[in-house]
C-alpha cells in the first residue's frame, strides 16, 4: 500500500474527530447560553416581584404607652431586658393587632423544650 494513502486516511480520521469535538463544544456552549438566559429571566422576574412586595409593605404603629406605664410604676425592677407577663401580653397584642382584652390575663402554654 501506498504510505501517502495511509497518511491521508489518518489525517481524515483526525480531522473528523476534531470537527466532531468542535461541534460538540459549540453545542454545549449554546446549551449553556440558553440555560443562562432562562436563569437570568427568572432572576429578573423574582427580583421585580420581591421589589413590588417590599414596596407594598406599610409599617403599623401602635402605642401601648399608657397601659405599660402602669406596669412600670408597679413593677420597677426589669432585668435582662425582659418583660413581665402583663407587659409581654401588651406587646403581643400590639404586634398582632388584637386589642381585645376580654380573653383575660392567661398566657398561652409554653412550648415543649427540645433537645
Amino acid at each position: 500500500m501506498n504510505p501517502y494513502i495511509l497518511l491521508a486516511l489518518v489525517a481524515a480520521i483526525l480531522a473528523a474527530g476534531a470537527g466532531g469535538f468542535k461541534l460538540g463544544a459549540d453545542h454545549e456552549l449554546a446549551s449553556q447560553k440558553r440555560l443562562d438566559d432562562q436563569v437570568r429571566k427568572v432572576e429578573t422576574a423574582v427580583q421585580n416581584k420581591n421589589a413590588d412586595l417590599i414596596a407594598s409593605l406599610r409599617p403599623k404603629y401602635t402605642t401601648i404607652q399608657n397601659k405599660l406605664e402602669k406596669q412600670i410604676e408597679t413593677n420597677t425592677v426589669y432585668r435582662d431586658c425582659k418583660l413581665d407577663a402583663v407587659g409581654l401580653q401588651l406587646v403581643n397584642q400590639a404586634l398582632t393587632g388584637n386589642t381585645d382584652t376580654s380573653s383575660g390575663s392567661k398566657l398561652p402554654a409554653p412550648d415543649a423544650p427540645t433537645k
